[in-house]
């Protein structure tokens, strides 16, 4: 109890971990698109809510793709690159979103895009394991899991509002910005000193 305390403690105290509680939030803070292409894809492009539904199960074959080729891909990445090239097929895949015109570009647009979003998730995920004071692991890692998950709420409110009262319910710049913000990540990532740290290796003060 009394070990368990002290590295809950030592949470609190470290500098890193506040830096990277900052980072995790505005990494995962970008406009939102969700809510916005749902009413443009139904309203705009006439899509059926039948296809939707299979959009989404092309973004979770993305998912399921890139988690397959993860190992083979990206295991011999430097946490640093990992990040860095999350934050570029993150920035991309979000920009494509500017080419959905069709059934054919959703579908296309929508597997990239979940093969990105695995890799942002696996970055994001080893960053912050790998950043748990001993102890207090379990107590940490939800803690900066909750803070991802409140800036992609915000995010997703905050494209909502745009889309409906600055954009006049125009995808197109709501896209660009939260592109935009994607790639204000790469801006944060040396911030976090990380080195040749490789993902999984535990953080060495």
């Amino acid at each position: 109890m009394k070990e368990t305390f002290e590295g809950l403690k030592a949470s609190f105290r470290r500098r890193e971990l506040w830096l990277i509680a900052g980072f995790l939030f505005l990494y995962n803070f970008s406009p939102g698109l969700s809510t916005p292409l749902y009413f443009t894809m139904t309203d705009s492009l006439k899509f059926s809510q039948g296809y939707i539904g299979i959009l989404g199960s092309i973004n979770s074959a993305g998912w399921v793709v890139g988690a397959l080729l993860y190992h083979r891909l990206f295991d011999h990445l430097t946490l640093r690159k990992l990040l860095n090239l999350s934050i570029v097929l993150g920035t991309i895949a979000t920009a494509g979103f500017l080419l959905l015109s069709s059934e054919v570009s959703a579908a296309v647009i929508y597997f990239c895009s979940g093969f990105a979003a695995m890799l942002a998730t696996v970055a994001s995920l080893t960053l912050a394991a790998d950043y748990c004071p001993p102890r207090a692991e379990g107590f940490t890692f939800a803690v900066l899991m909750s803070i991802s998950n409140l800036a992609s709420s915000l995010a997703d409110n905050v494209g909502s509002f745009l889309y409906t009262h600055l954009f006049d319910h125009g995808l197109r710049p709501l896209v660009l910005i939260s592109a935009a913000f994607t790639a204000l990540a790469f801006v944060l990532v040396p911030l976090l000193q990380l080195g040749d740290k490789k993902p999984g290796d535990p953080w060495q003060p």
